[in-house]
């Protein structure tokens, strides 16, 4: 479906079982760089694209929020908050992410990953397919039986990541939502999410199983530029440029099937932006929130920001 759907990841020995607890509810917030935005106007052109940390307040004055865009990576840079993102963190009452982590939330999504027991994985894909599946796993100590009982998809969760992100995870490194999420707990700020697990994992279960195995196509087609287009994302995220992620994302010369990627792409960003934007919304009239959410919900006339000042916030870059 997705031309490289490990773009934008912006969630030891190897990884000896099929599925790892602490990436689980990463998969979802990585897809979040990884969708083309079919028809969309150039990156250069989208409005909050240049910039992580936005201040929001009423028109005309009133108490201050903010909103962070994050990627999903275990880079101890980004544990090192720039000051402006620093103090508003420090500031706020409130902290909220898109799915709060929880031992119950990483259960419910291995279970949604999995086949029932009467599927194999081969079965869908085929045998050239599998294969090739499990050659580009095989570093991370994922056998091939360990694959046999998820769904494509849940392929994702090896293939949309850097080899030394997961291996990072499985040294205990923390991603950035993680650790900004305890962070949040240990500056005694409430804690509130703006999405259900259950919600999250609609999203790819919705998906056909022939919308699954283009995707898997695609991703392994392209797997092999995963660090460079990583790392190449990673350094425009930390000067505060989105516009570099956003052009790969309008990039669909070589999507498999470009109607089922506007529709997955409808899903996993349009609807989510707009769902998201209505619930910040409530946390917004008292001040002291600080929202952070993966940046690529944030550029754009859809994005969450602009759905945020049509709602009568006013919205300046603050870092």
């Amino acid at each position: 479906m997705l031309k490289s759907l490990h773009r934008f990841l912006f969630r030891t020995a190897p990884l000896k079982a099929p599925l790892k607890a602490a990436v689980m509810p990463a998969l979802a917030a990585a897809l979040l760089w990884l969708t083309p935005a079919v028809g969309s106007a150039g990156a250069q052109d989208l409005p909050y694209s240049q910039g992580l940390l936005w201040q929001v307040q009423r028109e005309g004055g009133g108490p201050v929020s903010y909103v962070l865009g994050t990627i999903h990576s275990t880079d101890a840079r980004l544990r090192k908050l720039p000051p402006q993102i620093d103090q508003a963190f420090n500031q706020s009452r409130v902290a909220a992410f898109e799915l709060i982590d929880s031992q119950q939330g990483n259960d419910k999504m291995a279970r949604a990953m999995r086949l029932p027991p009467d599927r194999r994985l081969e079965d869908i894909l085929g045998p050239a397919l599998f294969q090739r599946t499990v050659d580009a796993v095989a570093p991370l100590g994922v056998a091939a039986e360990g694959l046999q009982s998820l769904k494509p998809w849940a392929l994702s969760l090896y293939l949309a990541f850097p080899q030394i992100e997961l291996v990072r995870l499985s040294q205990g490194e923390p991603a950035f939502d993680s650790w900004l999420q305890d962070q949040a707990r240990q500056r005694g700020k409430s804690v509130e999410a703006l999405e259900t697990m259950d919600e999250q994992i609609e999203i790819f279960n919705g998906m056909s199983e022939a919308e699954q195995v283009a995707m898997v196509t695609d991703m392994l087609a392209d797997h092999e530029n995963i660090d460079a287009n990583f790392n190449r994302i990673f350094r425009a995220y930390l000067k505060g440029d989105l516009s570099v992620a956003m052009e790969e994302a309008n990039d669909v010369s070589a999507v498999s099937d470009v109607e089922a990627a506007e529709r997955f792409k409808a899903r996993l960003i349009d609807d989510r932006n707009r769902i998201m934007a209505a619930r910040i919304a409530p946390l917004l009239r008292d001040g002291g929130a600080f929202i952070a959410i993966g940046a690529a919900h944030l550029p754009g006339e859809a994005g969450v920001l602009a759905r945020l000042a049509a709602r009568g916030y006013s919205v300046t870059r603050a870092y």
